[in-house]
């Protein structure tokens, strides 16, 4: 029998109370502001990391997004990944969210640091790497990297030459973005291969899934789909699709592409309740083999554009943070 919803809460919040004791190591009697001061310099003292903008990558990059909160994202966002890995595929996991974000919590991990750790210097990219299930790394919040604009151009370099190097060595980059599309988060969207819109059957969820393809629908080399999650049945998810294709085409004047359709599941809200990914507990179950279709819908799309794979995704995301900053 699964806990009671305020059962849930009540661990999530403890959960966080007690990794946010770890760093206590850390302080000392001088100021925050001091610490923050002796790390920036002493990343300033390392050799700087080099970034080649116009190299390319085998990495194929996908920011996952949702008009609004309860639709699933961030549940779809570790299922896909772990489906990935399952067909041998090297997968790295980040969570962009700009509220407290999740993802660690829902495949049994539980991290304190962060990107914002890498960008201060108090720890490197592989320290803060989380080793996931089946092999995937995970990395929280990623919305530090905003922070790299008031840096020296020294430490700039070097963390995103370990980002780089980080791409490098894996096959997908997973976005897991926070509702909506946030100003201070939309180039890490904006500068990904492809984004998937995910929605529910909801009107609600519709409109908010529209106005989150329309925020985007001007930049021209993304790969814009959507897939419809807890859908009571295939006629359904065609429905929604179709209603957000004839719209985005009418208003905005652009395509929009379908990745698939989830059907309601109780088997994903247990998975979420024990935090244990779906994929893995229950791989048989209707939400799960929809995942698996949706990673081999991934791949193939992959395979089709691997000769139009743009430069590597941290350059280009470098170049968009920049511009914004300027």
């Amino acid at each position: 029998m699964a806990p009671a919803v305020n059962d849930f809460n009540f661990d999530h919040a403890d959960l966080h109370t007690e990794v946010s004791a770890e760093p206590q190591s850390l302080s000392t009697s001088s100021s925050h502001g001091d610490q923050a001061k002796v790390l920036r310099g002493l990343m300033e003292q390392r050799q700087p990391g080099v970034i080649d903008k116009s190299k390319s990558t085998r990495c194929r990059t996908l920011a996952v997004c949702s008009g609004k909160g309860g639709v699933g994202k961030s549940v779809i966002s570790l299922n896909l990944a772990l489906a990935l890995a399952k067909t041998g595929a090297s997968v790295c996991l980040m969570d962009i969210n700009l509220a407290l974000g999740n993802i660690d919590l829902l495949c049994r991990l539980n991290g304190y640091w962060n990107l914002s750790h890498v960008v201060s210097g108090a720890r490197s990219l592989k320290e803060i790497q989380l080793a996931g299930p089946l092999g995937i790394n995970v990395i929280t919040g990623a919305s530090g990297l905003t922070d790299l604009a008031d840096c020296s151009e020294a430490v700039r370099r070097d963390v995103l030459g370990q980002m780089q190097e980080l791409e490098a060595t894996h096959d997908y980059l997973i976005l897991d973005n926070g509702t909506g599309i946030h100003r201070s988060i939309r180039q890490f969207v904006t500068s990904a291969d492809d984004v998937l819109i995910v929605t529910t059957p909801e009107p609600t969820a519709i409109a908010d899934a529209y106005a989150t393809i329309k925020s985007l629908s001007t930049i021209q080399s993304l790969e814009i789909q959507t897939l419809v999650n807890q859908c009571t049945s295939l006629d359904q998810g065609d429905k929604v699709f179709q209603q957000l294709q004839k719209t985005t085409e009418l208003f905005l004047h652009t395509g929009l592409s379908q990745a698939g359709q989830i059907p309601h599941d109780l088997q994903v809200v247990q998975s979420v309740y024990d935090r244990d990914p779906l994929v893995l507990s229950h791989p048989q179950s209707p939400a799960a083999e929809a995942i698996f279709r949706l990673a081999r819908h991934v791949i193939d799309v992959r395979k089709t554009k691997e000769q139009n794979k743009q430069e590597s995704y941290f350059p280009r995301l470098w170049q968009r943070l920049l511009g914004e900053a300027a």
